[in-house]
């Protein structure tokens, strides 16, 4: 099964795990997340490379915050079983705007993004939606090298 970001909207059966998180600094300071997903828990449990590989890419001025950050803050917002959520308008937006110095103004449609991943979530302020890439499966998780031209014995 591919992934799409339509699908990470509303497939209740999907389950994603965080891979690896990297701040782009060749990039603008963009905020990249990779993420395994598939159906079965399991396989995302143990790593299994049936899973789809996948990375949400944010822009500089998005603003991440991890659930445990939040935990005085009521959002008024109930656990979602779908890995990705979008509102437009929510406690954390207000939060930000008041104590945060977040500016909201009608060029920026901020977006609160709420990602369910696998024992952690996390929730990202941003005024333009991630770019979403499907990186098909992750073969390994180390850098193999050949090399064909082999050094000459002496």
């Amino acid at each position: 099964m591919h992934i799409t970001f339509e699908k990470l909207l509303y497939r209740e059966d999907y389950q994603i795990a965080l891979d690896h998180l990297v701040i782009d600094e060749k990039n603008s300071d963009r905020l990249a997340l990779y993420f395994r997903g598939h159906t079965d828990e399991i396989m995302v449990l143990i790593g299994d490379y049936s899973c789809n590989y996948f990375e949400l890419l944010f822009e500089a001025d998005c603003v991440l915050l991890r659930s445990s950050d939040l935990h005085e803050l009521d959002d008024g917002v109930e656990f979602n079983t779908v890995p990705l959520v979008l509102y437009k308008d929510s406690a954390l937006l207000t939060f930000a705007t008041a104590w945060m110095g977040l500016k909201r103004d009608p060029s920026r449609d901020w977006t609160h993004y709420s990602i369910r991943a696998f024992e952690q979530d996390f929730h990202i302020l941003s005024p333009r939606p991630p770019v979403f890439t499907d990186l098909g499966h992750k073969m390994s998780d180390f850098t193999i090298r050949h090399s064909f031209n082999l050094p000459k014995e002496n």
